[in-house]
């Protein structure tokens, strides 16, 4: 008679520890957050989409100044968080969304704030109408207006997912 045992304890605290990390998903979701920040930042480094080059400037400007990045300002602005359930990006800059989605922004009315008429070069006006002006979408965040994730996205948060899920899981 031929006996075998199977010792599957290494399997039971395997399969242990993975119920641990899929329960306890903050660790994951920080790295989420991490990861999708240094998307962003690539994004403003490369002046693309995933790869994919933004548009040109209407209005060239003089200078080495990258698209988006005239100051500096939008990009340091981006801070990402995370909770048990989320990992979030965002900024407090109110010119962001037309910046990353494009779009026309609204007819403009200049008027005096602390005067009764505007002065230009010796003219006097009273007000000023501005057409508004159409804005290229230059998507730096990871997903688009569209809700759409960048091309290397799913690829890059499928990797930390599953390095989280099997920490501290025996091979």
């Amino acid at each position: 008679m031929i006996t075998l045992e199977l010792d599957d304890s290494n399997a039971q605290r395997s399969l242990a520890q993975l119920l641990r990390n899929a329960t306890d998903t903050r660790p994951m979701m920080s790295d989420i957050a991490v990861e999708i920040e240094a998307m962003t930042t690539e994004n403003f480094e490369n002046e693309s989409w995933g790869g994919e080059a933004w548009a040109d400037l209407k209005y060239p400007r003089n200078g080495n100044y990258k698209k988006l990045y005239k100051s500096g300002e939008l990009a340091d602005s981006i801070t990402s968080q995370s909770s048990n359930t989320t990992a979030q990006i965002g900024t407090n800059m109110v010119y962001a969304a037309i910046q990353h989605m494009g779009g026309r922004t609204s007819a403009h009315k200049i008027s005096p704030k602390n005067k009764q008429a505007l002065a230009f070069g010796g003219f006097v006006v009273k007000s000023v109408n501005h057409p508004g002006s159409e804005i290229d979408a230059r998507p730096y965040l990871p997903i688009n207006g569209d809700g759409d994730l960048q091309s290397d996205g799913a690829e890059r948060l499928l990797d930390i997912t599953i390095t989280a899920l099997k920490k501290g899981v025996q091979s």
